[in-house]
């Protein structure tokens, strides 16, 4: 970085009036992330206006804060109500829902925390170190790479919790089926829509995890099942702070290899937070001594998904600033401001002399630093009384939030018709067994995978040769991976079985 240039960036945003600014708009992301169904890009798209007038770096920063403070603020409810704020908080819920319910919301709330702090501000700190080269890696990447990537999270299927394989690998094929309701990327013919035209555009993601999540999970509490229940009582030790740092520093394998893949994923475009936060707990439990407690209360799984949830937002802001080609869809908005106040993307916006760029990056590390006072002294202490709020009282009110955030992706009552749809089916399928995760995965992963597979096979045709699906270097190592993750539960289960027969062979003596 041009010191001279990096030193201007760090004294503007190191100004009160910006740093108040960081405060507000990194709390007002932790809120809009935290309801169900209102997500960072509403928050980030109806604030655009807003900022136009600013000063550029201003703009960005505010921009950039509600972004950062979003991916943070999607796990609280993931955690204390098994409902994800957005798709990248999914894993979150398999094993922080399971920590509320035995009293353990407070350290699952801190983990969530430290671990979304210390994936942001090295996603931050990469982003201001290496844009430039990470971005150029990046193009390397083709539909064959994309495909496969899908895949590999697709392969977590066999890892999420079920009561059998078979039912999880059942749930992941009823969200694929769901996810190609609508019109053919490619062709634009229709397909399922059983003349429906509210089902053209197809099953909005929105709509189906609250359904999914949320109307569920109020089913399934009415119907009176126990683990639907989060735990009524809590408890707030001063203690669970030096756990969650304790941990933290034992595994910091997990801390490492979760912010990698975090921001690898986020560099790529269109992959996102929920292929980052999937592949890293998929790997998290799977180089883990003892797997089997993942799924039930797990302070790893925790970090693990949030870790690169929060690394992802640096890293999908590096080929946006670097190329002009956005990461995800906050990074488009993002980028959106950039250009309307006349910036260039790439080492003109580096070399501007206004410092603007550094002044971002600086204003988003920022952000990431005062998200531990903002989480630990407010959002964390208010969050957990939700579990002291009624049933009577909760129940609507988090059917009214998911209501209001179905209508709103599309400003039409046939996102609530979808909601209320996908909720009845979902608490039938968990009545057999089929939980919702695998179901979710499938859905937020099954576009992504057809359009990258279709990319894929008529690059193939054009090149005469099906090979080039695996035989591209970083598509075979993919490959490997995915075959990886799919044998390794196998064995993990035939080892178990082996090893509770041995047990009972040992009683029977």
């Amino acid at each position: 970085m041009d010191s001279i240039l990096s030193m201007t960036g760090l004294l503007e945003a190191l100004q009160p009036s910006t740093v108040l600014l960081i405060l507000l708009a990194t709390t007002f992301g932790a809120i809009i992330g935290a309801l169900p169904g209102f997500s960072s890009v509403m928050a980030i798209s109806l604030l655009l206006p807003v900022v136009l007038p600013m000063e550029p770096a201003t703009g960005l920063i505010l921009l950039g804060s509600i972004y950062m403070g979003a991916m943070y603020g999607d796990a609280n409810s993931a955690i204390l109500l098994n409902i994800p704020g957005t798709a990248s908080s999914l894993p979150t819920t398999f094993d922080g829902f399971p920590m509320t319910q035995q009293g353990r919301a407070y350290e699952a709330l801190l983990a969530a925390l430290f671990g979304s702090v210390f994936g942001g501000i090295v996603g931050v700190v990469v982003l201001m170190l290496a844009f430039t080269t990470l971005a150029r890696i990046s193009l390397m990447f083709g539909p064959q790479e994309y495909f496969w990537i899908t895949v590999l999270g697709l392969t977590t299927i066999a890892s999420l919790k079920s009561e059998t394989l078979v039912k999880g690998l059942l749930g992941g094929a009823v969200g694929l089926a769901i996810s190609m309701i609508g019109l053919d990327p490619y062709w634009g013919m229709p397909r399922f829509t059983f003349g429906s035209n509210h089902l053209i555009a197809g099953v909005n993601l929105i709509p189906a995890l609250l359904g999914l999540f949320c109307l569920a999970q109020i089913l399934e509490a009415a119907s009176g099942s126990e683990r639907s229940k989060p735990a009524q009582q809590f408890q707030r030790k001063t203690s669970d702070l030096k756990l969650v740092l304790r941990k933290m520093i034992q595994r910091w394998d997990v801390m490492i290899r979760s912010s990698a893949i975090g921001i690898l994923i986020g560099i790529l475009p269109g992959a996102g937070g929920p292929i980052a936060s999937t592949i890293s707990y998929n790997e998290t439990r799977r180089w883990d001594k003892d797997p089997s407690k993942y799924g039930k209360g797990a302070v790893e799984g925790v970090l693990a998904s949030e870790v690169a949830n929060n690394s992802m937002v640096g890293g999908s802001l590096i080929p946006m600033m670097a190329l002009g080609i956005p990461g995800n869809v906050n990074a488009a908005v993002i980028l959106g401001a950039l250009l309307s106040f006349g910036l260039q993307p790439g080492t003109s916006l580096l070399n501007d002399t206004s410092g603007t760029a550094f002044t971002f990056m600086f204003g988003l590390l920022i952000s990431s630093i005062v998200l531990a006072p903002l989480g630990y002294f407010i959002i964390v202490r208010l969050g957990t009384q939700i579990l002291r709020v009624p049933t009577t009282i909760l129940t609507p009110s988090i059917l009214v939030f998911a209501t209001i955030g179905a209508y709103s992706v599309t400003n039409s009552m046939s996102s609530v018709v979808i909601m209320i749809a996908m909720g009845i089916g979902g608490y039938f399928l968990r009545r057999v067994g089929i939980e919702a995760a695998p179901i979710a995965l499938g859905l937020i992963l099954g576009p992504i995978a057809e359009r990258e597979f279709t990319s894929s096979l008529l690059i193939a045709q054009a090149q005469g040769s099906y090979l080039t699906l695996v035989m591209r270097p970083i598509s075979a190592i993919l490959v490997i991976l995915c075959l990886a993750s799919i044998i390794s539960p196998l064995i993990a289960a035939r080892r178990q079985r082996k090893n509770l027969k041995s047990a009972g062979e040992a009683t029977d003596a």
